[in-house]
């Protein structure tokens, strides 16, 4: 009977101490193979005694199960223990467990031990399991036992596997995430790493950046400096009007780089060029040496032939003709040869000779006008309004994987989401405040512009981008009777920075006619890689009559429009869309209050990250 006093071991019979001490003194190896299990209960009895192991047994008492070891390993926590383990699969049993023994390559019981009896269901009584079956014993030399198992004819517990796996996998790699990895023979992964060209990725049929840049110029239907006339008041994607102003080398590198200083002045400052100046102008092309119109150099101005005419209209009739030399009249050298078969007639009879003609001109054919424009960057056809050489820049700045958007409304403090190698940080200043209105008597009308947007901006940020401010800029306040207040910059640290925009201005009570400007734009953005914009102005007023005064709208931001303009007595439209400028107030003829201006809105930024 089982008890609380009843014991269980584990003991070597005499064979297997024996055979033990003769693989200690011949150095051989002792191999144990298999494991035997039994219910000790020859007789059948509903109750049998607990059976107690001895070293002269050979068998057990009644033996229902011999199978291979599943696993044979000596303990880790005491090298004289020896473990050994044999699993029972769940279509085995209907038995109880209460001795074990264990068997060497020859046969013999070695090892027998009793334990606590355990009964093994079978699977079709409705309670299968797969139990394990584990004996300890303890020998004086662990290292003579072959700790061998033949893997084809055992099952394996979990903690077998996972231990043989984690054996079998490599050591001490660097946890991360890859985009390319090795592997062994097995299909293991032995290293990796995160190449950042496409020839590190092993992909050669593609193009390097520069072979990207001399593709896009290639591409370029029309070469940079390229002149050409449009028929409308528009310079298309990629031009420039040729009307003599001065330009940033920064912002027209390709263009700078063509013209150098053949149209400066001298005047245009540090960093900057001048473009030719072509309006109202006729284009012919250089005699480069050839002869018809000599002494001028690529570029320069010549002046229309001069021509003269009857002016005496009112008066006697006369005949004027210009007397002067080819170059003095600013005309070809007439030659024979280029008109053959053609005679002049002359006369010296009865001329008067003045040294101003009494009417005159140059002349001139049959003309459109025209805008000439000059081709000021790198474009394909058909670009529409895309700088391809801007966008091949932004296509290989975005390469990588997009992680998500983060939307900044209030200054905080910036930290990245974890794999972040690069951000797009796009924002705008604050909304100024449009401007307010005064009290009115009769006859009277006040009203105020519209607040300007803050100024947008757009920037790629690879580095030091961590633990940055980003200050969201408050949106200007309106006032009683008094411009509204400019919107607060927004930043993101010190990579970049948006002014807010400008306070709308306004009209103390007159009478009408009454008309206000545009509120003027924003100053720009500094700092940004891809665009520094400036924020759009608010609307001005329009007041022609006592019964008829509109307020200005705000300026519109990159979020959406401003707050509206109204047309009866009221404060201003409050902005808002992030960015926007507020509406001006208006007062109509007796109006008894002063009014503000509508509120800007603050602004606001958006992170793209990237891995």
């Amino acid at each position: 009977m089982i008890d609380a006093n009843s014991q269980f071991f584990a003991i070597l019979t005499n064979v297997g101490m024996a055979k033990q001490a003769n693989a200690d003194a011949l150095g051989i190896p002792w191999l144990i193979t298999q494991m035997g299990v039994g219910d000790a209960n020859p007789n059948g009895l509903a109750d049998p005694p607990n059976p107690v192991p001895t070293a002269g047994q050979t068998k057990l008492l009644n033996e229902w199960r011999r199978q291979p070891l599943n696993q044979l390993l000596v303990d880790p926590k005491n090298p004289a223990v020896i473990i050994a383990e044999q699993v029972i699969p769940a279509d085995e049993g209907g038995k109880w467990i209460r001795e074990i023994g264990l068997y060497d390559s020859d046969g013999d019981l070695v090892a027998v031990a009793n334990c606590a009896p355990s009964f093994k269901p079978l699977l079709s009584q409705g309670s299968g399991r797969t139990q394990i079956v584990r004996m300890n014993f303890i020998v004086t030399n662990a290292g003579n036992i072959q700790l061998k198992i033949d893997p084809a004819v055992v099952l394996a517990t979990r903690s077998y596997v996972d231990t043989a796996i984690l054996e079998v996998l490599p050591k001490n790699k660097t946890p991360g995430q890859w985009t390319r990895v090795k592997t062994n023979d097995r299909g293991i992964v032995v290293s990796g790493d995160n190449p950042e060209t496409l020839a590190g990725m092993g992909i050669t049929d593609s193009y390097t950046s520069e072979q990207v840049d001399a593709l896009i110029a290639k591409a370029t239907a029309m070469p940079v400096g390229a002149i050409v006339s449009f028929p409308v008041n528009k310079q298309p994607a990629g031009f420039l009007e040729l009307d003599g102003s001065v330009k940033s080398v920064a912002a027209y590198p390709d263009l700078s780089a063509f013209l150098g200083t053949a149209f400066n002045k001298g005047n245009e400052g540090a960093g900057n060029f001048r473009l030719p100046d072509m309006r109202a102008e006729f284009l012919r092309g250089w005699d480069h040496g050839r002869g018809i119109d000599t002494g001028r150099a690529i570029g320069s101005a010549q002046l229309g032939t001069l021509v003269v005419f009857d002016s005496n209209s009112t008066g006697g009739a006369s005949v004027d003709i210009a007397r002067a030399t080819a170059v003095e009249a600013q005309a070809d050298t007439y030659k024979d040869s280029d008109y053959p078969n053609v005679g002049i007639s002359f006369t010296t009879s009865g001329v008067t000779y003045g040294q101003y003609p009494s009417g005159g001109g140059v002349s001139r054919p049959r003309n459109v006008a025209v805008m000439w424009c000059i081709k000021a960057w790198s474009a394909p056809v058909n670009q529409g309004v895309i700088d391809v050489g801007v966008l091949a820049d932004e296509v290989r700045k975005a390469t990588g994987r997009f992680l998500g958007l983060r939307r900044i409304r209030a200054t905080q403090i910036y930290w990245s989401t974890p794999g972040t190698v690069k951000i797009r940080v796009k924002g705008q200043g604050a909304g100024a405040a449009g401007g307010g209105a005064a009290s009115t008597a009769t006859g009277q009308v006040s009203a105020g512009c519209g607040g300007g947007a803050g100024a947008p901006f757009d920037t790629w940020i690879t580095s030091g981008f961590d633990g940055v401010m980003a200050t969201i800029g408050k949106g200007g306040t309106g006032v009683l009777v008094g411009p509204g207040n400019n919107g607060g910059a927004t930043s993101f640290g010190s990579h970049v920075t948006a002014p807010g925009g400008i306070g709308g201005g306004l009209s103390a009570n007159v009478a009408p006619p009454l008309y206000l400007g545009q509120t003027p734009n924003s100053q720009p953005a500094v700092g940004a890689t891809v665009n520094n914009g400036q924020g759009k102005g608010g609307g001005g007023v329009i007041g022609p009559k006592t019964d008829f005064v509109v307020s200005g709208e705000g300026g519109a931001s990159e979020m959406g429009p401003g707050g509206n303009s109204i047309s009866t007595s009221s404060q201003g439209a409050d902005a808002v869309n992030p960015g926007s400028g507020g509406g001006g107030a208006v007062a109509l003829p007796s109006y008894p209050a002063h009014l503000r201006g509508g509120h800007g809105a603050d602004g606001w930024i958006d992170v793209e990250e990237w891995a």
